[in-house]
């Protein structure tokens, strides 16, 4: 009487399937920092373009629009100048041209309490260069984004001068 052999089981042991799991989750925890800052950075990188592009917008209404009175306003939506994170808005009198939502975690925005544009495109609200200052939570990364009088925005990846 010969005895038939055991069909061999495709498949994974219970002792192998745990062993995969740990080392998952030991390569996860290295990665989850590094993922954290990458986040970051392409937080102010889209807050800066964000606002770059808002500027521009409103430097371009305010001389599409020039015979009308009412100029073209970039201010927080919280209203306090040093929150410019939880999102900004771009109005004509009381028209909402442009509205941005809060840029996310560990990035921190701070500027002007208001950028004003009058209808020849100029900065009307300030004499002196208007700076808005991007760091990451480390504050290791910084955006400056200058607007002079002229109204052109400038952006560089250094800290703002003080």
């Amino acid at each position: 009487m010969t005895v038939a052999a055991r069909p061999s089981n495709a498949g994974f042991t219970l002792v192998e399937l745990m062993v995969t799991v740990a080392l998952l989750a030991v390569v996860m925890s290295l990665a989850a920092p590094s993922f954290q800052s990458l986040l970051e950075t392409q937080r102010m990188r889209a807050a800066a373009f964000d606002l770059m592009a808002d500027l521009t917008l409103a430097r371009n209404e305010a001389l599409k629009r020039g015979s009308i009175a009412t100029p073209v306003t970039l201010r927080p939506a919280s209203g306090d100048a040093a929150h410019w994170e939880s999102g900004w808005s771009v109005t004509v009198g009381t028209e909402v041209v442009a509205k941005k939502n809060p840029v996310g975690n560990g990035v921190t925005f701070s500027g002007p309490a208001t950028v004003t544009f009058d209808r020849n495109g100029r900065v009307s609200s300030a004499t002196a260069v208007a700076r808005f200052s991007l760091t990451n939570s480390s504050a290791t990364r910084n955006r400056c984004i200058s607007l002079d009088p002229s109204g052109r925005p400038k952006s560089a990846t250094t800290a703002c001068p003080t």
